[in-house]
This record gives structure tokens, C-alpha cells and sequence, in this order.
């Protein structure tokens, strides 16, 4: 599968990859286009999510995730949980905080993940690890450093136990207004097409895009 191409220099080929990785996470890998620690990171929030409040992947709005992050994390959230911005049940709050927050609409139950701690390598390649951290820390980490630490960090972290990485609390349900629906009106200076709800009057009585309202005097 192309999304497992990176790998080969590495001696992994895909079919070595397919022997290791859930075919869930495989699935967000090819979404997201290829495997990182970030992607990891969401996807195992997703999986606890899903497991603690008996989820199905969301069809329409009836799952919600609210990110403080905009990471790499996301893209996981997006496959399993199908909560995305489209749909209007993925928020972002980016505070860049390793925080994430899932709600069940239908029995409005909710739990926010956060990460313990600054991460620390305890798989197989202990060495290796160190020196591929110190080639990112001088900033000559090659491209194919680059890819190994990400996969050694992200098989590591699939490794450990969930509460080792993750604080898991439920908390009170939050309110989350469903995705607003409104006509699209014709901006008075542009002409473009624009959801009404998202115009600006000006004293003149003209309806303006925001675009177009930021260059008025």
C-alpha cells in the first residue's frame, strides 16, 4: 500500500508493516498519509473514547470531539470517531495543549483525555533512539532519521498502557450547539456567494463578506 512506501529504506516493508499494525490504525495511515507519534496520540484516544462511551463511528453530529490542539492527533479522531469539521462535531481549540474532549450526544455523557507527561522512549532500540533525538536536537537529522524516530516513538507509544500516556475523567456534558444552517446572500462589494450569518452590515445598509468588510475605511 503507498502509504507504507516511506518505510522501505528502513527494512520495513509493507507487508512487515501490515503484520504489526491494527487494521484500524491502518486505516487512519492512509488518511492521514503516513505514521507519525501525533497520529498515534489521537488514535488512542479514539479507541479508549469510543470503548468508555460505547460509540459507533458518528454518521452525523451525534458524536463530538473537541480538540486543543490542531496535531497530527486529529486525522485519527476524524477515521474512528467520524467527528469532522465539515460536519461541524469537530472542534479546535488551539491552545496547544495535549487535551481532548469526546461527548455522546444521545446519553450526554463526556471525557477529557490529557497527556501526563513529557514522553519518554521505553521500546527495544534505546540506543538507537538517543541518537536519532540527538541528530533532531543539533538539526541534522536526515530524512531517513527523520522517518525511523517517528516509527520507533509511534510503536512505542502503541506499546504502553493506555493510563500510562493519558489522564482519562468524565465530566459534565458541554452544551455544543449543532452546526448552523443559514442562506448564502450575495456579498454587496465582491458578489460572492456567503452564508448570511457571516456577514457584516455596514452603516450604509450593504451586507458585506468578511473579507470585504476588513478593507472597508
Amino acid at each position: 500500500m503507498e502509504e507504507y512506501g516511506s518505510m522501505n529504506d528502513l527494512g520495513h516493508t509493507p507487508s512487515a508493516l501490515g503484520d504489526k499494525l491494527p487494521e484500524d490504525l491502518k486505516r487512519c495511515i492512509a488518511f492521514h498519509g503516513h505514521l507519525c507519534p501525533g497520529l498515534v496520540y489521537g488514535y488512542l484516544v479514539a479507541k479508549r473514547a469510543a470503548g468508555l462511551l460505547g460509540l459507533r463511528r458518528s454518521r452525523d453530529e451525534e458524536v463530538v470531539a473537541i480538540s486543543e490542539n490542531d496535531t497530527c492527533a486529529v486525522d485519527a479522531l476524524q477515521v474512528l470517531l467520524g467527528t469532522t469539521t465539515g460536519k461541524g462535531n469537530l472542534l479546535l481549540k488551539n491552545y496547544g495543549k495535549n487535551v481532548f474532549i469526546v461527548l455522546n450526544r444521545s446519553d450526554k455523557r463526556a471525557l477529557r483525555f490529557s497527556r501526563k507527561c513529557v514522553y519518554r522512549y521505553e521500546g527495544e532500540y534505546p540506543d538507537e533512539f538517543a541518537e536519532l533525538e540527538a541528530a533532531f536536537a543539533a538539526g541534522r537529522a536526515t530524512i531517513k532519521q527523520r522517518i525511523r524516530q517517528k516509527w520507533l516513538k509511534a510503536m512505542d507509544l502503541l506499546s504502553k498502557p493506555f493510563d500510562a500516556v493519558f489522564d482519562s475523567k468524565e465530566m459534565e456534558c458541554p452544551e455544543i450547539p449543532y452546526a448552523p444552517l443559514a442562506p448564502s446572500d450575495a456579498c454587496a462589494c465582491c458578489g460572492e456567494m456567503t452564508m448570511a450569518t457571516k456577514m457584516t452590515e455596514t452603516g450604509d445598509g450593504r451586507r458585506l463578506c468578511i473579507p470585504c468588510a476588513e478593507k472597508e475605511p
